[in-house]
């Protein structure tokens, strides 16, 4: 690979001007150097080595922040790790030569999934210059990897996530990147950036003072993505009416018609609502399809024991196995089967077909099945069952951000994205995040909001909403817990309730001691960690983990509030929560959605959880370290449009 490539201009130029150092630091410079080169050849390809290099083109030119939109399974580790060479690579001799200045860039997971974090560990381990942590624990990995110099690079994956504005998690790195380390400079890359990006706009966090360039990340011919898909004719349209898997059907019949007519090895993919992964089960034995070549993805799965379920790599293994005697098995995965899972090059040229029952906005379906079908292959026989309006609306959208590569012209995307979505009628990536119109633009900013408390405990009942009398002292004899239970099914029941409902608040100044989250369809699962159901179960993990939460975290205040006059932070998830976005894909949550949080939090299926965090005690130490970053929450034209 060519050297001139790899090492910025600016710095190649001062390594053969360097006449003043000595001989054995640029030895050793030169050695480093070459590591690198050899490590992000290795371990790269061109295309992604191209992206990279555009984007340090950026750094280089005076952007801070930099958007790299890579489509799906393209490979954003492969250009994460070249950027973390070219950041190597561009430090004078002096510095590369000393360990002291070896660590310089973080990788940021913005998911709370470890197995992620793992999987970023791996991908990037030939770059011994990248630290990988995630939002939580982005003050930590400060403090204890960059000890002898702070990062000069932050690279944040999956930017879609976390791009509402009661997202603190961005708020956090960029405080930093203002306050305490004005010369690092921090690129995002996403497959689905669209969120992040339609937020761009003048008051944009994207925007504040960073001079935020945007890169399209060209894949090469090989590359056999969505609208290669598309072209191809392998994606089957499945609309609202028939997207049910265990439903009958006459597309069912032709997805099992067609696994079973298949000659050779090979393997579908079928996604399906937890609750229903026993019946889909049943559904393909009953259709002639051997036990044995059925194979059910998940953990703690309505109906099923855990030695019927397996791992993501027992899977593999027992593909490569039935490959041997050129059989053909089936995947059952669920709703929470975590994004970003590569199957790998030869399972991508050998899939047979997959279908989505849980297909909602571009991002769930992108996410999904037809998104780890992407990649380098020339498999174009694999059919996809899936909403074929929001891949149309995906493809055009990358389009878009095509014509738009090379330039930092954020302006005018969030037409685009409004309009592009309504043609195909669809809903976009995060679901709770919308644009105000510009009649409409406010500046709130937040309260401060740097004294910091731990989360003592949580709990999580049923609603009961069917016996008003019911004693919750069963649960818990805790008086503030017993009072917000009270007063949640108050608001539930009043009225002659219960019925759905928009809007509904817990209202009085003597329930302000209260943060309700009244979770409905729109809010609790878009396929993103911002979700309820995703948050939920993130930080009731870490507790039980005997982890120390903060509860600022939990309640995430919004303008005019504060954490310190919270006491308790509730999430209620009840099929009469009634979202006010007339155009949901689905505006209150179902029976399965139910079936599958009571299973998750070992609760007997209730239309309605009443999930509660208590706050604990005031840390000084954490409110201290707050007021030191002036930990002040700039204003947004986001605002989110959930009910709380």
């Amino acid at each position: 690979m060519s050297r001139t490539f790899l090492i910025p201009q600016s710095k190649a130029i001062s390594r053969s001007g360097g006449a003043s150092a000595s001989l054995s630091i640029m030895t050793n410079a030169q050695k480093h150097r070459q590591y690198v080169e050899h490590a992000v050849a290795e371990h790269t390809f061109a295309h992604q080595r191209a992206a990279a290099h555009k984007t340090f083109s950026k750094f280089v030119a005076g952007s801070r922040a930099v958007v790299v939109a890579a489509e799906m399974q393209s490979g954003k580790s492969g250009i994460a790790l070249a950027l973390a060479g070219l950041q190597r690579l561009s430090l004078p001799d002096e510095q590369i030569s000393s360990r002291k200045y070896l660590k310089d860039t973080l990788y940021l997971v913005t998911m709370a999934d470890t197995a992620l974090q793992e999987q970023a560990k791996q991908d990037l381990a030939p770059s011994k210059n990248v630290v990988v942590s995630n939002f939580t624990h982005f003050d930590t990995a400060l403090k204890s990897e960059f000890k002898q110099a702070p990062p000069q690079l932050i690279i944040i994956d999956e930017c879609h996530y976390g791009s509402s504005s009661d997202s603190v998690r961005y708020d956090k790195v960029f405080n930093y990147l203002e306050n305490d380390n004005p010369e690092c400079r921090v690129a995002f890359v996403s497959a689905t950036p669209f969120s992040a990006l339609y937020a761009a706009g003048a008051d944009s966090i994207l925007r504040h003072n960073f001079n935020t360039a945007l890169v399209f990340h060209k894949t090469s011919d090989e590359y056999h993505g969505i609208r290669q898909m598309h072209k191809h004719n392998q994606i089957i349209k499945l609309d609202e009416s028939h997207r049910d898997f265990c439903e009958e059907s006459l597309l069912r019949k032709r997805f099992i018609r067609q696994f079973k007519e298949h000659e050779g090895a090979g393997w579908s993919l079928l996604r399906v609502p937890s609750s229903q992964a026993k019946l889909a089960q049943q559904i393909l034995l009953e259709a002639g399809i051997a036990a044995e070549q059925i194979h059910i993805i998940g953990q703690k799965l309505v109906g099923l024991e855990d030695h019927e379920l397996c791992s993501i790599d027992d899977f593999k293994r027992e593909y490569e196995t039935a490959t041997l005697f050129d059989d053909k098995l089936i995947a059952i995965t669920v709703a929470g089967f975590r994004a970003g899972v590569n199957f790998g090059q030869t399972m991508k040229e050998t899939l047979i077909n997959t279908w989505d029952s849980t297909i909602a906005n571009i991002a769930a379906v992108v996410q999904a099945n037809i998104g780890r079908a992407c990649g380098y292959h020339q498999n174009t026989q694999a059919k996809h069952y899936t909403n074929l309006d929001a891949v149309r609306a995906y493809s055009e959208l990358l389009e878009h951000l095509e014509s738009k590569d090379d330039s930092s012209e954020f302006e005018g995307l969030q037409e685009v994205f409004e309009r592009i979505c309504e043609r195909y009628e669809v809903r976009g990536f995060d679901r709770g995040t919308t644009i105000a119109p510009s009649v409409e633009y406010k500046v709130t900013k937040k309260l401060d909001d740097s004294s910091t408390y731990l989360t003592q405990r949580y709990l999580a009942v049923p609603g009961k909403l069917t016996e008003p009398d019911f004693d919750f002292s069963v649960y818990t004899d805790d008086q503030e817990l017993l009072s917000a239970i009270g007063l949640i099914r108050q608001e539930l029941l009043n009225d002659d309730g219960p019925y759905k409902k928009k809007g509904r608040a817990l209202r009085g100044d003597h329930q302000n001691w209260i943060k309700a989250q009244w979770v409905n369809g729109a809010t609790y699962d878009t396929a993103t960690a911002s979700s309820a159901k995703a948050r939920a179960l993130h930080f009731t993990a870490l507790l039980d983990a005997g982890a120390a939460v903060e509860f600022n975290d939990i309640v995430n205040p919004g303008g005019g509030e504060k954490t310190a006059d919270k006491k308790v932070m509730a999430s209620i998830f009840s099929t009469y929560n009634l979202s006010a976005q007339m155009d949901a894909f689905k505006r209150a949550m179902d029976s399965e959605d139910m079936a599958e949080i009571c299973e998750a939090f070992a609760i007997a299926h209730d239309d309605t959880l009443i999930l509660l965090y208590q706050r604990g005690e005031f840390s000084q130490v954490l409110s201290d370290e707050k007021a030191q970053r002036g930990d002040e929450i700039r204003a947004s034209r986001i605002r989110h449009s959930s009910v709380f």
